[in-house]
């Protein structure tokens, strides 16, 4: 696909939550001097698929915000659901079109969790927080994708809803996720930025049904950096495995990288 309406030179980008991505350039009529991104449901969605992208769309219409990326234009076209947003220059925490210093990481981390604060003060829980959730540019981050973000309901069971690797356990365990179960999530997401490697190395990955259960009764591998007292101390705070002792906030935590980047990283 070249182009789309009247965005034009698409180049694919990738999928996610029932999406397509691609970047393009935006017409004159936005008034946006850079290129975008435009997320395209994919067709012959189901209903829950045009509930999730739906629900993104809304959710990231109400919430104006330098951490979170910004909608620029939403329609639908031929029976697909769109929409375009600001594109991010050097991609995901996940996948950067550069190699990324330390301080660059911890930054994009830090204001993606902005942004997860931001989503905590109106009750909604993210539910996906990994590295490829928050976009990186050359003056931060910005967090990403809230195709299954739900309000905070704490009561009863759920079906585990997450990413391997970052889910917390009491989610893998089948309890709603909490404000506390991104935290988990974010405290993953920064060990992984650290050492490199998962707080679940072990975990199988053919099978989720094993992955889930291993998530649920194993304790996480946690490496340390004597280094770096500042960001290990955040660290062991998130991935506390009993979710009533996380009690660290989303903002506490972005604050708590900006100071441990003045000391630590600089």
């Amino acid at each position: 696909m070249k182009t789309w309406l009247d965005f034009t030179n698409l180049l694919f980008l990738g999928e996610s939550n029932h999406g397509l991505y691609y970047k393009a350039t935006p017409p004159k009529r936005l008034s946006v001097d850079n290129e975008v991104v435009i997320k395209v449901l994919v067709r012959d969605s189901s209903d829950e698929q045009w509930k999730s992208v739906s629900q993104e769309i809304r959710l990231l219409n109400q919430l104006s915000s330098p951490w979170i990326v910004n909608i620029l234009e939403t329609g639908h076209d031929q029976g697909r659901l769109y929409y375009a947003m600001e594109y991010a220059s050097i991609g995901t925490l996940a996948t950067p079109s550069r190699e990324l210093s330390m301080h660059e990481k911890v930054a994009a981390l830090s204001h993606g969790v902005r942004g997860l604060a931001q989503l905590h003060s109106k009750g909604i829980i993210h539910r996906d927080i990994k590295p490829a959730k928050i976009l990186v540019h050359e003056q931060g981050g910005k967090l990403n994708d809230l195709g299954i973000a739900d309000k905070h309901q704490p009561e009863g069971d759920s079906i585990p809803t997450g990413s391997i690797g970052f889910m917390a356990p009491e989610v893998a365990k089948g309890l709603k996720a909490t404000p506390a179960s991104d935290i988990f999530s974010v405290g993953a997401t920064l060990h992984l930025l650290l050492s490199e490697q998962s707080i679940y190395p072990n975990v199988p990955r053919v099978n989720l049904m094993d992955a889930v259960h291993h998530i649920a009764t194993q304790i996480p591998i946690i490496i340390f950096d004597k280094s770096k007292p500042l960001l290990m101390g955040i660290m062991q705070e998130c991935l506390k495995l009993d979710n009533t002792e996380r009690t660290i906030t989303a903002l506490e935590i972005a604050n708590q990288l900006d100071l441990a980047i003045d000391k630590e990283l600089l």
